[in-house]
């Protein structure tokens, strides 16, 4: 995109606009007309002033905004650049886990191939990864166990206490109103 060389960035004040103000005393040959009975020429100072003043409040505004756009801008890209290094941070602490698990899991299926007379390292691979398995489906389950405990006796707590606030508010739960309408 090209620049409109026609039209320069002129802030208000500046020599272009000095160059255009028309001068708040009148000139002489205005003067002169008003002496010899012609017609005074009009005095504007109010209305230029004004007019200056909007064109100052405007650039005021302009450079505010483009201020706080290229603030936000900034901080945008700080956040990108701060989520692409917690990103190759976190890729590269995975694979350092990683690393060890499997080296330890490695030596753990040595050490135990050795306990057999002649070494066998496929036995000792094979015990390793199982008893891993296991323990990873064991250590799952009783994760899942207990967290669904807990959500349930959340959600049993929160009916709980709502019967209480409509026993306290009506005299009587939803329970309490169900069993009184079977009975009639």
């Amino acid at each position: 995109m090209e620049a409109d060389v026609r039209k320069p960035y002129c802030p208000p004040g500046g020599e272009a606009e000095k160059a255009r103000i028309i001068p708040a005393e009148p000139s002489e040959s205005a003067q002169a007309q008003a002496d010899k009975g012609g017609p005074a020429p009009p005095h504007f100072d109010g209305f230029k002033r004004a007019t200056q003043l909007i064109g100052e409040y405007k650039e005021y505004a302009s450079y505010y905004m483009a201020t706080k756009m290229d603030g936000i801008k900034s901080s945008a890209r700080n956040i990108g650049i701060y989520a692409g290094l917690g990103i190759a941070g976190l890729m590269a602490f995975s694979a350092l886990i990683t690393t060890a698990v499997a080296l330890f899991l490695i030596g753990a299926a040595m050490g135990l191939a050795h306990i057999f007379d002649p070494p066998k390292y496929w036995l000792g691979a094979l015990i390793v990864g199982l008893a891993v398995l296991v323990l990873i489906g064991v250590g799952a389950a009783v994760g899942l166990s207990k967290a669904n405990a807990g959500f349930r006796k959340a959600t049993v707590d929160k009916y709980e206490q709502r019967k209480r606030w409509q026993r306290g508010q009506f005299g009587r739960d939803v329970e309490q109103a169900a069993a009184a309408k079977e009975k009639e």
